[in-house]
């Protein structure tokens, strides 16, 4: 009579191979695919981790989020083409390149529009980009920096509203 055990460790897998083995019954390949799984688990949750700060809570749950492509920005497509997918060789650190990987209303893709064509977004076309502005925002240096600057002036004044006060205040006395 065969029997369905609930095994759940690589140990207990081990040994029913090995006893499968000295009753010269086949080899049990599950074992091998739960190592190969396991592997996959911890693989995966790496990723997982490192790809959280790109997922959104929705109503639906969580997906990941999605930005603009560059070459549909360019184009200014109608509507806004938005896209999960982003070139690695291009970006830098977390500024990614984000491109479509479909050909929408296009020959080409948005990758290879902006790779081949464009050679790597150094040959955009005028026309293109005097309507669009690209911008790289460099990183604040100090962040709150103009807060901080307001927030002083405006005590200043209110400082110097009080002194003209407080000396009008004491010419009449």
């Amino acid at each position: 009579m065969v029997q369905l055990l609930a095994v759940d460790s690589a140990e207990t897998y081990e040994t029913i191979e090995q006893l499968q083995l000295v009753k010269g019954q086949r080899l049990l390949l599950h074992a091998k695919e739960l190592r190969k799984s396991e592997q996959w688990i911890v693989q995966k949750t790496r990723v997982d981790t490192a790809s959280r700060k790109t997922m959104v809570d929705n109503e639906q749950g969580f997906k990941k989020r999605q930005r603009s492509c560059k070459v549909c920005a360019l184009y200014k497509s109608k509507p806004r083409k938005y896209t999960k997918y982003f070139c690695p060789e291009c970006s830098t650190g977390n500024r990614r390149k984000y491109f479509c990987n479909v050909a929408r209303g296009r020959e080409k893709t948005c990758f290879a529009i902006w790779h081949n064509d464009w050679k790597n977004g150094n040959d955009i076309p005028r026309s293109l980009l005097q309507e669009h502005k690209l911008r790289d925002r460099p990183p604040a240096a100090r962040p709150g920096k103009k807060r901080r600057r307001r927030l002083a002036a405006e005590e200043e004044e209110a400082n110097e509203n009080e002194d003209s006060d407080g000396a009008v205040a004491g010419d009449e006395a």
